[in-house]
């Protein structure tokens, strides 16, 4: 069923508040759309186990993600937690270059995302450079915007790709006032790096232009140099998991305690699946474009570690 796989929770109360099938049924989120999500998860379910990254330790820390209502905070008088924080995580929506795929995959035409040839792989065309949010996107972003409008981010961090940004500014409008709370970008949680162009970004000198508000400072190069240096190979599952732990932390040595982080749907699948642990099999689906899960993240000391 579809019931559970658009989910959201009000921070306030904790309390779990599920979207309804008929945003789905209504033209949102499109059944080739859906079942895309289905199988990527899967898929790269697989891949993961296959390459040992499930049971694999990325650092010191271990990061236990649970559901904000089944939590009860107990786990803070664990002597080895960190800290506790409350993260939505929210996957950018539908921009152009999913828009092309899911047209691709309703003529029936395989895509091959490894490959470097664009009558195979229609993400690696020059065209397809940053890009924005389809008109479908926005719709999808605007409708979470009252759930996000309930929730109580004291920081917003988002991917410093184009899509995650306007994703971020039209469901969490209500939390932009930058002197209250704080919307930086971190290429951290952008999406994987090498080959596919749809994921490189343009220099941050052109974003902040667009931009002003957001703080880049995180930043180091002006030129996409993290992408460029991946040329005509993709990031792998376990470099991408590795990055995924090194923002975790930068997250954890915020002094927020409760944070939004609009990013992109393979990184977060790794992040939640091989990065994380977490026990809850829908927050570990899959992400729909668009869609907001909140969850208490918990960083604590692996037994026997030294920090």
């Amino acid at each position: 069923t579809l019931s559970c796989i658009l989910r959201q929770r009000t921070s306030s109360a904790f309390s779990s508040m599920t979207l309804s099938t008929t945003s789905t049924t209504s033209g949102l989120w499109t059944p080739i759309a859906i079942e895309a999500a289905k199988k990527f998860g899967i898929s790269q379910r697989e891949k993961l186990n296959d390459l040992g990254a499930l049971d694999q330790t990325f650092g010191p820390i271990q990061i236990v993600g649970e559901p904000i209502d089944a939590a009860d905070g107990t786990r803070n008088d664990d002597a080895n937690t960190i800290c506790t924080k409350v993260i939505h995580f929210q996957r950018h929506g539908q921009g152009y270059h999913n828009l092309i795929c899911d047209m691709w995959r309703e003529a029936g035409k395989p895509i091959d995302f490894d490959s470097t040839d664009p009558e195979l792989n229609p993400v690696i065309r020059p065209e397809m450079v940053d890009p924005p949010l389809t008109e479908l996107g926005r719709q999808q972003c605007i409708s979470v915007r009252e759930g996000c409008s309930r929730l109580s981010p004291e920081l917003v961090i988002v991917s410093p790709l184009l899509r995650c940004i306007q994703t971020a500014k039209l469901s969490f409008r209500d939390h932009a006032n930058t002197d209250k709370t704080p919307w930086v970008s971190h290429e951290g949680c952008r999406e994987e790096l090498g080959l596919l162009i749809g994921n490189k970004r343009r220099p941050v000198r052109e974003i902040i232009e667009d931009h002003p508000e957001i703080d880049f400072g995180a930043i180091e190069h002006d030129e996409d140099d993290l992408w460029d240096a991946y040329g005509d190979r993709r990031e792998t599952l376990l470099e991408k998991s590795a990055r995924a732990y090194d923002f975790l932390q930068f997250v954890m040595e915020r002094p927020e305690s409760e944070i939004a982080i609009c990013s992109h749907s393979a990184y977060l699948f790794t992040l939640l699946n091989a990065v994380m642990d977490i026990e809850d099999e829908d927050l570990r689906s899959w992400f729909l474009t668009g869609e907001v899960r909140s969850l208490r993240v918990t960083w604590a000391a692996h037994q026997g570690s030294f920090i």
